[in-house]
């Protein structure tokens, strides 16, 4: 970003009221607590001001970076020069209406944590939504990347959503609409890059005893994976019929270390930070480990994360 679109984004970002830190450590929004410095990063906390933001990079010409919570983001130690939008402040309402005697709607803002949804689920024994256990992340962030389980997929349980097209356009788009695939949303209709805002959740009534006893089998199932450390999820999406975790603990890499990042003990399609680590480090392990599984196994290890 040149230095006059620099002057006009600070100067718009100022008139709209819309917040915004300057020379940010990125190792503050993701959850695995790695990154290096960015120029500018921006917080919209609602529609009006997400769609000023998206009319002055559209004024300026200029690109950017979406992150929700950096709950599957790999921020690189090279400095990052487009502006970043950060969700991480965004919409957390949270609404309930109800469709009929036994079907609820939960309108959820692209900013509310998965678990707060839960939470909601729980005390107002509403159900459906009980893979959302140890899930980390926003509606938002889960919708874009149809996060889920085995037992049942975010795609699953979607009414409908709304967003904003970089145009600054505001649409609601129905369920028939959406197209919802393995940690990936399509929307034919919508040609360029969007904002998810909202997400209508269909669920169903029940009782806060059955959603408990329902959230036990993830509770048990989530026991072996490392959830109290600083990690990025899952790293690689699963192939075909396969899980990702066993590949890579089949070729050795359960345990592996490098510098001070780590191949879960607990399971190993997930990347731990032991302190210190570098985002070198994390490239270096997911590259030797893509490598070896397809020299060794004649598979092929797609990444879920992102990296910026």
């Amino acid at each position: 970003m040149n230095k006059k679109k620099r002057i006009n984004l600070l100067s718009g970002l100022k008139e709209f009221e819309v917040e915004f830190l300057e020379n940010e450590e990125m190792s503050a929004y993701s959850s695995i607590k790695i990154g290096g410095l960015t120029d500018l990063i921006i917080f919209p906390k609602n529609e009006t001001e997400l769609i000023s933001v998206v009319n002055l990079l559209k004024a300026n010409l200029c690109g950017y970076y979406i992150i929700g919570r950096g709950t599957n983001i790999l921020f690189k130690d090279a400095r990052i020069s487009l502006p970043v939008i950060s969700f991480k402040k965004f919409n957390i309402s949270l609404s309930e209406n109800k469709k009929n005697e036994s079907e609820t709607i939960l309108e959820a803002g692209a900013g509310m944590s998965l678990s707060k949804i839960l939470n909601y689920a729980i005390k107002n024994g509403i159900g459906g939504c009980e893979f959302f256990y140890g899930i980390p992340g926003t509606a938002g962030g889960a919708v874009r990347m149809n996060a889920g389980s085995k037992e049942s997929i975010i795609g699953n349980i979607i009414d409908a959503i709304e967003i904003i097209t970089d145009e600054g356009i505001k649409h609601i788009i129905e369920k028939n609409d959406l197209k919802f695939s393995y940690r990936s949303l399509d929307i034919g209709a919508i040609k360029g890059n969007y904002f998810i805002t909202k997400a209508y959740l269909k669920l169903y009534k029940s009782s806060e005893s059955k959603v408990k006893e329902n959230i036990e089998v993830f509770k048990k199932r989530k026991s072996s994976q490392p959830l109290g450390e600083f990690s990025l999820g899952c790293i690689f999406k699963n192939p075909p019929d396969v899980s990702a975790g066993k590949i890579i603990e089949e070729i050795g890499f359960k345990g592996f270390s490098k510098g001070g990042a780590c191949v879960s003990e607990k399971h190993a399609n997930f990347i731990v930070n032991k302190g210190g680590a570098k985002p070198d480090d994390i490239m270096s392990l997911i590259k030797n480990i893509q490598e070896k599984a397809l020299s060794h196994k004649g598979i092929k290890l797609n990444t879920e994360i992102k990296i910026i």
